[in-house]
């Protein structure tokens, strides 16, 4: 590929992330819906998250976060906004934060705030980062220099990937001293 192609394909690659299409808690069907349902809602919400060769969500992964605890069961079985924005959390997160922390934020980390709240917060500060790194790129894409293309694009993959890490570092750190705020016995109490 010459590298005006490569350069071009870059910058198309950065298309659907300057203006990401994440539902807020309002716009999540009210109506309950069934597994098969949900796979094909989630399939379209996350499609941003996927490299087109693996399966975002299955039904198999949806019966895992129930006995997991990720997600409570089905009514009947039929899931509900609250199991859709659970799902929709897992989804996003789960390539980036171990399962136990994932059960914490969707668990009492939601409750903290409530999970409406919590959900849109998710959402909105995802857009955001999105956002902001599609501009960043997009500037640093168009930035580089022609001869040493190939290796400018290694370059802001590490840098990219680099920031990632240490953003996945934080948000582990954080939560795990929230995790050990929440299992710490009250001060001054005998045992």
């Amino acid at each position: 590929m010459d590298n005006s192609t490569l350069r071009q394909k870059a910058l198309e690659g950065l298309d659907g992330l300057e203006a990401p299409q994440l539902p807020s808690w309002e716009s999540l069907p009210q109506l309950d819906l069934y597994m098969d349902q949900v796979i094909v809602l989630m399939e379209r919400y996350l499609a941003l998250f996927g490299d087109g060769k693996d399966k975002l969500i299955t039904p198999s992964m949806i019966n895992n976060y129930v006995k997991l605890g990720l997600i409570p069961p089905p009514v009947k079985k039929k899931y509900s906004r609250e199991h859709l924005a659970r799902l929709m959390t897992i989804c996003m997160l789960k390539q980036i934060m171990p399962i136990p922390t994932l059960s914490y934020l969707t668990g009492k980390g939601a409750q903290q705030t409530g999970l409406p709240e919590s959900f849109d917060q998710l959402t909105r500060e995802q857009s955001q980062a999105l956002e902001h790194t599609a501009q960043g790129a997009r500037e640093d894409i168009a930035a580089l220099e022609e001869e040493n293309l190939r290796q400018g694009l290694a370059q802001l993959a590490l840098k990219f990937s680099a920031q990632a890490n240490a953003n996945r570092i934080l948000a582990q750190k954080i939560t795990s001293l929230l995790q050990q705020e929440t299992q710490a016995p009250p001060k001054g109490k005998d045992r």
